[in-house]
């Protein structure tokens, strides 16, 4: 029997294909209409045997799908529409709201490639929004095309990421119900990762020429900014920019991606007193170090990605329970790729990429005191 083969839908970077291709279940394409996106996409999948497309799928049909991807079939879909319209944290547009329709793309397209298995994901006030009957009537939708649907809001601290971020995922079975993994930390399980275990142990935020990691550069602050960030306890908002501090014996809080020129608050770091780096907010929603964002996708596009990403820690989790329901071989040596034939992320100096962050943020000081170095 052949290997099973999906794709992604509204893929952004592809923390759902990431998932998947860890746990050993190959996606041989995500599709968005975000250009930068697949950038990023492409930097982190080509190796791995997954292309991404740059695509419309209010304008696509499946059959489109198919041959940009070079397949006769797929046997799963995965990803999850916009969720900007539902979110308690955006306008909560709603039904009202044009991205909402992109839900009945995603059903057309279940419709005409008919996979064994779909992932559907979104924020949790889904099921509430319009009093639930968005929610209900995609739901329904599936069960007339034969997919027995399950779905439950899953927190992803409970999977092993080191945030506090809750998702709702739907999954469809095609003639039979496909069940969603338990939790494996919190209460009575293994303890929750903090936010010290999974960012503790890197250096102070700096140019990759001087430190050698991708994607860990400082947010400049103003001096008044700087001086509240360092009167702030860990576990603590401040007051008047509403900044969350970070508790390192805790998970973090749940990262936000923002919309348009909206850039949404960053946590602060518990010991350093400044935001996040992207590296940090990666590692938070549970993506290696091998997953790099060249610099030539802009800084507040990296950050957006890593806030719309589904954590891969908990699509791992989910391919691994789909698959042994569905008795599929799980193949990860075959999938993992070797990140090191990839160009490099670098095209900027240091003293380039300085003279940017200055530009846009003048007067300000770096979010550490001299006697944070060490």
């Amino acid at each position: 029997m052949a290997p099973p083969i999906g794709i992604e839908l509204f893929s952004g970077c592809g923390g759902l294909s990431t998932g998947f291709l860890d746990a050993g279940l190959r996606v041989s394409g995500g599709f968005d209409i975000d250009r930068r996106s697949i950038e990023a996409y492409n930097y982190n999948h080509l190796h791995r045997g997954s292309r991404g497309f740059v695509a419309d799928l209010s304008q696509t049909s499946g059959a489109q799908l198919l041959a940009m991807a070079g397949l006769a079939k797929v046997d799963f879909i995965l990803g999850g529409p916009p969720c900007q319209p539902f979110s308690i944290a955006g306008k909560r547009g709603g039904g009202n709201d044009k991205r909402s329709e992109l839900i009945g793309e995603y059903l057309r397209l279940t419709d005409e490639l008919r996979p064994r298995f779909i992932l559907f994901e979104n924020v949790p006030n889904l099921a509430v929004v319009d009093e639930g009957q968005l929610l209900l009537r995609f739901a329904r939708g599936l069960n007339r095309l034969g997919y027995t649907v399950n779905y439950e809001v899953m927190a992803a601290a409970d999977y092993g990421v080191p945030q506090i971020r809750r998702r709702l995922f739907l999954v469809g079975g095609l003639g039979s119900a496909i069940e969603l993994p338990e939790g494996t930390h919190g209460i009575y399980r293994k303890p929750y990762v903090t936010t010290q275990q999974a960012i503790g142990d890197l250096p102070p935020a700096g140019d990759y020429g001087e430190i050698g990691i991708y994607n860990h550069e400082p947010t400049e602050h103003s001096l008044d900014m700087l001086e509240r960030f360092a009167s702030l306890p860990p576990g603590k908002r401040e007051p008047r920019s509403f900044h969350d501090r970070l508790h390192p014996e805790r998970p973090s809080y749940t990262l936000r991606a923002g919309t348009g020129n909206f850039s949404p608050l960053r946590p602060i770091h518990y010991h350093y007193d400044r935001v996040v780096t992207v590296r940090e907010s990666a590692r938070l929603q549970s993506f290696d170090d091998t997953f790099i964002w060249p610099d030539w996708i802009p800084r507040l596009q990296q950050y957006r990605q890593v806030g719309n990403a589904v954590p891969p820690k908990i699509a791992k989790t989910v391919a691994e329970c789909v698959a042994r329901q569905l008795g599929w071989r799980l193949t990860p040596a075959t999938l993992k790729g070797d990140y090191k034939t990839r160009p490099e992320a670098i095209t900027l100096t240091d003293e380039e990429r300085k003279a940017q962050r200055r530009k846009r943020t003048r007067g300000a000081s770096l979010g550490f005191r001299p006697e944070q170095d060490g």
